[in-house]
């Protein structure tokens, strides 16, 4: 071999030495860069604020879980690159929750923590999502393999009955000011989850319908528009709400909502002790079973309390707005709460 080729050979080694030398020092410095500017904190915000940027409420609930039972009680975890928590740390937290008989909170940390990862780990392949995610390195989802606490999921069994139904009305049918008038809207379109019915703006008020946005469903997915019907009754109560300014339901000529639990004292002062233990919750889950009772369709009332529209065909191809069922349902409602007290026995 000559020493001209074999000149060549070393130079050439060089180069690839340095070339690797250069691409190891850049690994090193996004890996440092990653584990102070990506951790999982910055991940959990990241999320959060996507989530409140897309309308959906549950940003709330996840930015209270997220500081409560990760950032205090876990400030090393939060503070390390969000690529290198593992399964085990996150078991760990969810492992502290159950142990304090909280299961419905580990469940839902779990929920909220695979959702951000499975935004971030899928970055690449959604133009819908952020590029900062991408930024996390994120290939893998350490929640993927954790089990959910089933028992801990289980819906509310203690919806209020007929006669407790036809109580609250009478309790609210004649309350004066602003807290009847609200009141009254609310049961009479079919007691709407509180947190997307306080919402309502006066945009949404067209004719004879209301537009609700429900903004739970999964990750990235932006509020789905759910119309409900204003039986006569529910037309007279949103009026003397008198909407104006951009929220319809305000204490603060349109400039801002009431707040849900503001809703919901309400209808614990209303009701006072007439219904033992009564929470406002209850009211959703009363409607659907008093609607039961009447053989509305199950499809007519998962329409009207935008809950249960999981089938593809339900999605993407029924178009359909059901109004007339819904309206149907809620006049139906009307008339088996007001019947008189003293005629339901």
């Amino acid at each position: 071999m000559s020493q001209k080729h074999e000149l060549h050979k070393d130079k050439g080694g060089l180069v690839a030495l340095q070339a690797a030398e250069r691409i190891a020092r850049q690994d090193a410095a996004d890996a440092e860069l990653r584990a102070r500017e990506y951790t999982l904190q910055k991940l959990l915000d990241a999320y959060c604020d996507f989530q409140q940027k897309r309308g959906r409420s549950s940003h709330k609930d996840a930015r209270s879980i997220f500081k409560r039972h990760i950032k205090e009680p876990y400030p090393q975890v939060a503070s390390q690159p969000a690529n290198t928590v593992t399964m085990e740390q996150f078991v760990d937290m969810m492992r502290r929750l159950q142990s304090m008989g909280r299961g419905r909170t580990s469940n839902k940390l779990r929920s909220y923590v695979r959702a951000a990862y499975e935004v971030a780990q899928h970055a690449k392949a959604n133009p819908a999502t952020p590029l900062g995610f991408l930024k996390f390195g994120v290939s893998h989802n350490p929640l993927a393999e954790t089990v959910v606490d089933a028992s801990s999921n289980k819906a509310d069994k203690n919806p209020l009955k007929l006669e407790q139904m036809r109580i609250y009305w009478n309790a609210i049918k004649d309350l004066k000011g602003r807290p009847g008038s609200v009141l009254r809207l609310h049961m009479l379109t079919g007691a709407q989850r509180i947190e997307q019915f306080v919402k309502l703006q006066t945009d949404d008020i067209r004719g004879g319908v209301i537009i609700l946005w429900d903004g739970k469903g999964k990750p990235g997915q932006p509020p789905r528009e759910n119309p409900v019907p204003l039986i006569r009754a529910a037309e007279i109560a949103l009026a003397e709400c008198t909407p104006t300014g951009k929220f319809a339901l305000s204490s603060k000529d349109g400039e801002t909502y009431i707040h849900a639990t503001t809703l919901s004292k309400w209808a614990q002062a209303a009701v006072g002790e007439l219904i033992p233990n009564f929470q406002a919750k209850q009211l959703r889950s009363g409607v659907e079973t008093l609607l039961s009772s009447a053989r509305i369709p199950k499809d007519v009332r998962g329409r009207l309390q935008s809950h249960g529209i999981s089938d593809v065909q339900d999605k993407n191809y029924d178009g359909y707005d059901y109004i007339d069922q819904k309206r149907e349902a809620l006049e139906t409602l009307y008339a088996r709460i007001t019947v008189p007290l003293s005629s339901s026995k």
